[in-house]
């Protein structure tokens, strides 16, 4: 009982996070796992990546029918995402992921931060450096690379690295920000969950991932249909929110694991 009621928090606060922010779902479902659960911590990751493929497949199609999603640009991103996301996972599998895992909380902590105190305008614009069609392109390459590298390697912090790169850097309004995102994370999940598996050879929490896997779509399709309704001032103002609350969370249960 214990391990299903860790699940479903797990699933919920991972699809939150997710439909709104577009950050992977590993980034809270792996933590809770193995400090609540004891899990070892690459299956905990390949349990993660897998609740993450459908999760961000199904909030990416409220995304894209809203028109929020920038499928050339994100395509620049995917294809160099997805050769480093399998790189990322054979380095990966023999790395002790604790300082990375805090390093990713102690991050969303300040990402909710900073979307709280300066919100992204909804009128954004990219900085003064990506100024040419050349420029831009390249921008969007280096991403892929560093996305799939950090996807790969702990599972964690992709997401938030996309979306600060695209908010920030790339001048993507919030909405086409989140959705590309959620786009991209669809295709690296899938490639990291099959990776994970490929090296573990087995599945030894058959429940948890089916559980993770059927109840973490289900809270990210209702936090993207919200984020699709509400302004740009609510969604930042949520967003930063969820990112603080469950990053501190997280972060709390680490340090007294």
């Amino acid at each position: 009982m214990f391990e299903l009621l860790v699940c479903l928090l797990a699933s919920a606060g991972a699809g939150i996070t997710a439909g709104l922010a577009g950050i992977s779902t590993a980034t809270v479902i792996s933590p809770l796992l193995i400090a609540l659960l004891g899990f070892d911590a690459y299956e905990a990751l390949g349990i993660a990546l897998a609740a993450d493929v459908l999760s961000s497949a199904l909030a990416a199609v409220t995304y894209g029918r809203q028109r929020h999603i920038d499928y050339r640009k994100g395509a620049l991103v995917l294809l160099p995402a997805a050769v480093f996301t399998l790189f990322g996972s054979y380095v990966g599998y023999a790395v002790s992921h604790g300082f990375l895992a805090y390093l990713s909380l102690t991050g969303m902590i300040l990402m909710g931060l900073k979307f709280l105190a300066r919100p992204v305008k909804e009128e954004n614009t990219p900085l003064s450096f990506v100024n040419s069609r050349s420029r831009s392109i390249l921008c969007h390459l280096l991403t892929g690379v560093i996305i799939g590298s950090i996807c790969g390697f702990c599972g964690v912090g992709g997401g938030m690295m996309m979306l600060l790169i695209f908010t920030i850097l790339l001048g993507y309004d919030m909405k086409t920000a989140v959705g590309t995102s959620i786009f991209i994370m669809t295709f690296t999940a899938a490639i990291g969950a099959v990776s994970h598996y490929a090296f573990i050879g087995s599945i030894h929490h058959l429940t948890a991932l089916a559980v993770c896997v059927a109840a973490t779509p289900v809270a990210a399709v209702i936090a993207a249909r919200f984020a699709n309704r509400v302004s740009n001032r609510v969604l930042n103002r949520s967003v930063g929110t969820s990112l603080a609350v469950i990053g501190l969370a997280l972060l709390v249960i680490h340090i007294f694991d």
